[in-house]
């Protein structure tokens, strides 16, 4: 078979996308649809026209796009309440779907989409840097037995979006740096550890934008976590504090473990380098691959339901440190499953 007809071949069999992004996100999803060949990006909604990724049909109107768009897979950038519409919708028109995390704007959404992903047929892929760098982390914290967590240190710190962002509203977004910039740490961090026995936490707004308006999100967050093995974490998270990281280290009997975006290493009792191994790049771009296997491959509901079930426990880690937040007390992340008549994580 010839380059040309192999060419041929690709483009007949890729899935057709549609992307919904905003203006800010469109350009690094365009190109991440683009780089991966199962996919074929298509149309466009979310965005003006004006920074719409050429080459393919905008529509000025999202559910336009949706049900007349003629496309196999959604693949949205928008705000959490933009993004729990569109994927009702996308699921009553029989779209596969990906979006970026978190599930919701709060836990009862999450847990809203959770009940609304049982009885779907297609493909509704959260995005997990977890499951991309998940394999390097374990070989970490599985390197001897005294690397297994006791005492977990987080911290992340980014810059802060533009006061006219989604991610500064509170009605769109649900919550600020902690939900979005720290949530990838909150997932790992969850996937090793599992839910706590009990969130203290506390938000606040301490950094003005260039407008010196506030945002309505906190741009700084700072959380203990108690686990039920008597083990602990302390979570902090800002906006415009430099430098810009993503750190964890977790502190076992006689080792530690450390990682970032880049790497994931162990450590001695005086912090000296063991060994370290690269962390995997290309995330979203792995992402696609992802999501076009879980499409046109043997669907393995078992690990879609389980990815949601982790989504939905960093869900009720977040909610659990905005409420503790509220009420100056600790709070019990289990009892929103509780509330929501959902059942809990195992233990």
């Amino acid at each position: 078979m010839s380059e040309t007809d192999n060419e041929s071949l690709s483009e007949a069999t890729a899935l057709r996308v549609g992307l919904i992004a905003d203006a800010d996100e469109a350009p690094r999803y365009a190109e991440a649809v683009r780089r991966c060949s199962g996919l074929e990006l298509c149309a466009s909604a979310g965005m003006p026209q004006d920074v719409a990724p050429g080459g393919v049909d905008w529509y000025d109107d999202t559910r336009v796009l949706i049900a007349q768009g003629g496309v196999d897979v959604m693949v949205t950038g928008s705000s959490p309440r933009v993004g729990a519409a569109l994927g009702e919708m996308a699921a009553e028109h029989s779209l596969h779907v990906w979006q970026p995390p978190p599930l919701g704007r709060n836990f009862a959404e999450a847990i809203e989409a959770a009940r609304r992903l049982k009885t779907t047929e297609t493909a509704y892929r959260v995005a997990s840097w977890w499951e991309h760098v998940g394999a390097q982390v374990r070989w970490a914290l599985e390197f001897e037995p005294g690397c297994k967590p006791l005492f977990s240190e987080v911290q992340v710190s980014a810059p802060g979006p533009a006061l006219q962002s989604w991610r500064s509203s509170q009605v769109d977004a649900g919550g600020g740096v902690l939900a979005f910039d720290a949530y990838a740490a909150l997932e790992a961090l969850t996937a090793i550890r599992g839910l706590p026995e009990s969130v203290a936490g506390t938000i606040a707004k301490c950094r003005s934008s260039s407008t010196g308006a506030p945002r309505e999100t906190e741009d700084v967050a700072i959380a203990i976590l108690r686990y039920e093995d008597g083990g602990v974490a302390c979570v902090r998270a800002a906006w415009d504090i430099p430098p810009p990281v993503q750190i964890t280290l977790h502190h076992g009997s006689k080792l530690s473990v450390r990682y970032d975006d880049n790497s994931a290493a162990v450590l001695d009792r005086d912090g000296r380098l063991i060994e370290e191994r690269l962390l995997p790049p290309g995330f979203l771009a792995a992402e696609m691959e992802r999501l076009v296997a879980e499409i046109t491959g043997q669907p393995d509901r078992e690990a879609a339901a389980a990815a949601i079930e982790r989504h939905l426990a960093v869900s009720a880690l977040l909610e659990a440190i905005y409420l503790s937040a509220r009420t100056e007390h600790p709070e019990i992340p289990r009892r929103l499953f509780e509330v929501q008549k959902w059942p809990q994580p195992e233990r």
